[in-house]
This record gives structure tokens, C-alpha cells and sequence, in this order.
């Protein structure tokens, strides 16, 4: 039996920069041949540019799809864990279009904070966070927040937004929780592209407490994932509110020193909004 054609052969087609007829080519298989649905390739310069940046744009193409089904494979596990989103209903009203910027040290926050969320990709990539210290009701959990909404409604990259104590408290309910893990619940926190921990310091500290923050920003630390602090402490006093009674604070120390390491440090200090408006 001779050879079976399987498909038409397509005819011949011209390169659109020098004219070379460009043929398609014959597989054959199993005594059936099988044409190329795509000519070959011209290789004169113009052309052999135009396939490199068609490789390069599907090689982008597929690095975002990729991407993207990596962050939607993570904001499932957050919502699973914590709940919808990650982030608490009165983090969700704190945006950037929201935060006052009548003064010029309110409005230089704001534009950090604002930088950082535009520029998050580099954030990404390098894994610097924003540690955000000062004075009470200055706005620092606003802009923290502000900086995870954007993040999250924008580009669709997951975000957990939480206070140092709810963040303890949602790894202590897994103790609780049929077929959840405190190494589930961990694993959501060291893993999430941005985790934002509002109130550092101000929880009762305890050795299991100090050791869980510890294994949770160590981790980010040493993967290189941003991570956004705000606190009402000073370096030295948040190390003390950090050390558990009884307890060295060596921990407490490696927590600050590497945050600031690979943060950059934005300190909010100024009169209290809350008390100006009574």
C-alpha cells in the first residue's frame, strides 16, 4: 500500500520581508504523511527578529498565565484558611483615595505608601517591605492597608492584612478546626506575595507567640517575600514589648533587625487625627 496522505498539503507561502517562497513540511508516519499546518521559517534578518519577538511575547504570555494560576491557587488556600480574602472588613475601608493628605508629612506617607504599591512587581522581585513605625492614630494601619487593597482589587494578587494578635489567634484556632493544621494555617502566611502584620508588638508576648512570629518572618525573610509592618514602638521598645517575661530576646532582636533590614522605613509621628477631631 503506498503513502496515505492525512491532510492537505497546504500551498506554499512567501516571506512578507524578502519574498522567499516558504514550503511546509512533510511528516511521514506509519506510511501516512502529515503536513505542517505553519510554513518554515525565513531566515533572513527582518524575519528572524520578528520570530524572536514573537518568542519573547508567548515566553511573557506564559510566565502571567503562570503567575496567575499561582495566585489563584494561593488566595483559594487563604480563602479556605482565614476567609474570603485575608483581609478584615475594617482593613477593607482603609484605601489610598480615603487617607488625608492636608499636611506635607501626611502627604509624603502617602506617597511612599503609594510608590510601593505602584511598584510592587520590583517589591516582588526583591523582596523589600515597608516598616512603618510612630505615634498613634497617624495612619500607618491606613496606609498598610491601602497598600493591600490596591494590590488585591487591582491586580489580583493575594494579600493577608492582620493584626499581630488576629494573626496568633487564627493559628490557634487550627487546634480547634476538623481537618485544619497549624502547619496549614503557617504555610498560608510564609507563602502569601504580600503579608501585612498591623500593631506589631502591642500583643501579650509569649514564647509560643514570639517563636511563631519568628518562624513566620524568618521565613519571608529568608525566601525574600515583601513584608509591611506597622508598629507603635521604637526599634529598642518593640524588641522589649517582643521578649516574653522570663525569656531572652534574641528572637525578638533577629525579628526587628531583619525587618528593618530589608524594609524601607517610613516613621509616622504626629499628632493623633482621632484626638484632633474631639
Amino acid at each position: 500500500m503506498g503513502l496515505q496522505i492525512r491532510n492537505p498539503q497546504p500551498p506554499d507561502e512567501q516571506c512578507e520581508f524578502c519574498g522567499k517562497v516558504l514550503h511546509h513540511e512533510g511528516i511521514v508516519f506509519s506510511n501516512s504523511v502529515f503536513w505542517s499546518p505553519s510554513a518554515e521559517r525565513c531566515d533572513c534578518e527582518q524575519a528572524a527578529q520578528k520570530w524572536v519577538e514573537y518568542e519573547a511575547e508567548q515566553e511573557r504570555l506564559k510566565l502571567e498565565k503562570e503567575q496567575r494560576e499561582r495566585y489563584e491557587a494561593q488566595q483559594t488556600r487563604i480563602n479556605k484558611l482565614l476567609g474570603a480574602s485575608g483581609i478584615g472588613k475594617r482593613f477593607q475601608q482603609r484605601v489610598f483615595q480615603t487617607f488625608k493628605t492636608n499636611t506635607p508629612a501626611r502627604a509624603k506617607a502617602y506617597q511612599i505608601a503609594k510608590d510601593y504599591a505602584d511598584n510592587f512587581a520590583l517589591h516582588l522581585e526583591d523582596g523589600t517591605g515597608l516598616y512603618i513605625e510612630g505615634t498613634n492614630g497617624t495612619g500607618k494601619t491606613h496606609l498598610a492597608a491601602a497598600i493591600a487593597m490596591q494590590l488585591m482589587t487591582e491586580q489580583r494578587i493575594p494579600c493577608i492584612c492582620k493584626t499581630a494578635g488576629d494573626l496568633l489567634m487564627d493559628i490557634k484556632a487550627a487546634f480547634d478546626r476538623e481537618g485544619v493544621t497549624e502547619q496549614a494555617v503557617l504555610k498560608v502566611y510564609k507563602d502569601v506575595s504580600l503579608l501585612v502584620v498591623d500593631d506589631l508588638g502591642k500583643e501579650q508576648c509569649t514564647d509560643w507567640s514570639i517563636s511563631t512570629l519568628y518562624s513566620i518572618l524568618n521565613d519571608r525573610y529568608e525566601r525574600m517575600l515583601p513584608t509591611i509592618i506597622t508598629t507603635n514602638y521604637n526599634s529598642d521598645d518593640l524588641v522589649r514589648a517582643l521578649t516574653p517575661k522570663g525569656y531572652d530576646n534574641l528572637k525578638a532582636v533577629a525579628i526587628v533587625s531583619r525587618l528593618r533590614e530589608v524594609s524601607q522605613v517610613l516613621t509616622m509621628a504626629w499628632e493623633d487625627w482621632r484626638q484632633a477631631k474631639r
